[in-house]
């Protein structure tokens, strides 16, 4: 039953993987009991098909009660926990409740900074989600300190032409623009369209923005 959860996650198909894990949660709740490891970690993952599912508030309530859990199993400053950290922030953010999730991700920035060092990829996702959260609590300014601070990193990591660098870069834009810093704008976007061009296509919609940005 656990693999072909796993199945159906990987392949998308989250409704018929809901069934089976909310199944497995509670053979795991009554064979090991509420506080096992594998039990939590079976949580975790039915939060994360919640979330995936858009069923926020119910993601929120089994990932604030994994993040208790793992901070009795690991402690407080442990990866998991951390990780466990990370999950109840995202889901403050998708509820609009920033003022809550702002002081969590930004110590989970800190501890990951502090234990995974700040190139890290966990590390550069905890920093765009702060990004995100600046930007919407209207602390743009800061917001873009993040994000070039994730494009270059990413850079040096993965190579400029990697998705995941010019994921960073197209976030990069989004707010230059937001803050009509023109002049910066328009000099990265000819840095960004030969390498969107290469990697997605003149065609992509992506593509195409970062072309008007030139003209």
């Amino acid at each position: 039953m656990v693999i072909l959860a796993k199945c159906y996650k990987l392949l998308g198909r989250l409704q018929e993987a809901l069934p089976l894990q909310e199944d497995i949660l509670q053979k795991r709740r009554k064979l090991l009991g509420p506080d096992h490891l594998d039990t939590v970690v079976d949580m975790s993952n039915l939060a994360n098909t919640y979330e995936s599912l858009e069923r926020v508030q119910e993601a929120l309530s089994l990932h604030e009660e994994v993040l208790q859990k793992m901070k009795h199993l690991h402690g407080p400053d442990d990866l998991e926990t951390l990780m466990a950290v990370n999950n109840v922030a995202i889901c403050y953010y998708g509820l609009g409740r920033m003022q809550e999730a702002l002081p969590l991700q930004e110590g989970v920035l800190q501890k990951w900074k502090e234990l995974l060092g700040p190139g890290h990829l966990s590390t550069l996702v905890a920093m765009r989600n702060l990004a995100n959260i600046y930007a919407s609590i209207g602390r743009v300014g800061d917001a873009l300190l993040l994000e070039k601070e994730v494009f270059e990193e990413r850079k040096k990591l993965l190579g400029p032409d990697h998705r995941g660098t010019l994921g960073a870069m197209l976030n990069l834009l989004l707010t230059l623009e937001q803050l009509a810093m023109e002049e910066e704008l328009k000099a990265l976007a000819k840095t960004a369209l030969p390498l969107y061009e290469k990697v997605y296509g003149a065609g992509h919609e992506d593509t195409l923005w970062i072309s008007s940005l030139i003209k």
